[in-house]
């Protein structure tokens, strides 16, 4: 695996969760990039530590053979990870394999001929979402295949409410802060949704380590003031403020560490995503839906993978986004209106809330997880 496994973003859960399936079933990965142990809970690192000695040796026989360009390697298959128009990193793609198997999330749906060369010059390709699968196959390649990403049961369950925010209805929104996510929507309904509740208090993690992602919220128009970034970080809650939310009903996390996550959203009543598009199926939705949530889903992309009748509140309004560039078929635009409707229910009926909460919760605990990703991940890559 040409990628640095992390649990600190998707990508890297892709790989930690794979690496540790295969090792338990004791036919262990070759790593070809760093793993960024440390910022990984100590038992994931203990686990994968013989595998960061195999990389540093790796490591030395590229460069006491001057760290060449492409590396045939006949006896291993290698997974190449792509994104937006069948791009990859350029220094995973060095390697090459027995067998070369592209594995891709995406978001930009424009699959042009340099894309779809790109495409076909791997064996076959595994993709994310049926979103994906259908938009590739459409397109024109030959091999596409799927493996949902999951949640770790051992991480996300719920958990005790402390009452650390008081008697307060409290909206948990997280996602990197960036125009595809749909935080000027949430934040747009949420200040209608606030002005007839002044108990609600939304608290977000939309910390994003790439803060130049964040300024394609300028397209946006709801949200009339653009983000700003400041020492290269996003000043969130001044976004937030200076798009209309009182700052009293406005809590940002920050960054916010996995072992954090659980104890966070166990004092929350809703989760809200009202996302313009998801090339994967939204790991921090199901996350939210492990510990028991109820979340509030755009029905489009992704998303569509996860949303089963009863088990949350979909957003149906959908219209289409903005498409200048011609790469977001399927995109949708929820409703503000409609978003201020799912509150409002969930609001009036804690009841049918903790319930659709309950049954969301067992159906990602059941059929979302990280071993059963990987075991379908591991099997579509061996047949």
């Amino acid at each position: 695996m040409p990628w640095n496994l992390t649990e600190a973003h998707g990508w890297g859960l892709v790989g930690v969760h794979t690496a540790l399936y295969l090792l338990d079933r004791g036919t262990p990965p070759v790593l070809l990039a760093e793993p960024l142990l440390r910022t990984m809970r100590p038992q994931t690192q203990e686990r994968l530590a013989p595998l960061a000695e195999s990389w540093r040796n790796l490591a030395a026989w590229l460069q006491q053979n001057g760290n060449p360009q492409r590396v045939q390697m006949s006896d291993v298959d290698v997974m190449v990870p792509l994104g937006n128009a069948m791009q990859g990193d350029p220094t995973a793609d060095r390697f090459r394999g027995r067998r070369n198997i592209g594995v891709i999330a995406f978001e930009g749906t424009r699959i042009d001929e340099r894309a779809l060369a790109v495409g076909r010059s791997f064996d076959f390709v595994i993709a994310h979402s049926t979103f994906n699968v259908r938009i590739l196959r459409e397109a024109g390649l030959p091999d596409v295949r799927l493996a949902f990403q999951g949640i770790d049961p051992s991480e996300m369950y719920p958990v005790a409410r402390r009452g650390l925010f008081g008697n307060r209805f409290v909206v948990f929104s997280g996602g990197k802060l960036e125009f595809r996510k749909g935080q000027d929507i949430v934040v747009e309904a949420f200040k209608r949704f606030h002005a007839r509740h002044p108990d609600a208090l939304l608290v977000s993690a939309w910390f994003n380590v790439w803060p130049a992602v964040a300024m394609d919220m300028a397209e946006s128009k709801l949200a009339k003031v653009p983000p700003r970034v400041v020492n290269n970080r996003l000043e969130i809650t001044r976004w937030a403020v200076e798009n209309g939310l009182a700052p009293d009903a406005f809590f940002d996390l920050g960054f916010m560490s996995r072992s954090r996550i659980a104890n966070v959203l166990a004092e929350c009543d809703a989760a809200l995503f009202p996302n313009r598009c998801e090339g994967a199926t939204n790991l921090v939705a199901m996350e939210c839906m492990a510990c028991g949530l109820p979340a509030v889903l755009s029905a489009n992309t992704g998303h569509m993978d996860i949303i089963r009748e009863g088990l949350c509140y979909p957003l149906t309004r959908q219209s289409p986004v903005d498409d200048p560039r011609g790469d977001r078929q399927g995109w949708g635009e929820s409703s503000v209106d409609e978003v201020v409707e799912r509150l409002e229910e969930i609001y009036a009926n804690r009841d049918e809330a903790r319930r659709r909460g309950a049954l969301g919760m067992e159906f990602i605990q059941k059929e979302r997880t990280w071993r059963k990703f990987a075991e379908a991940f591991v099997a579509e890559a061996e047949r």
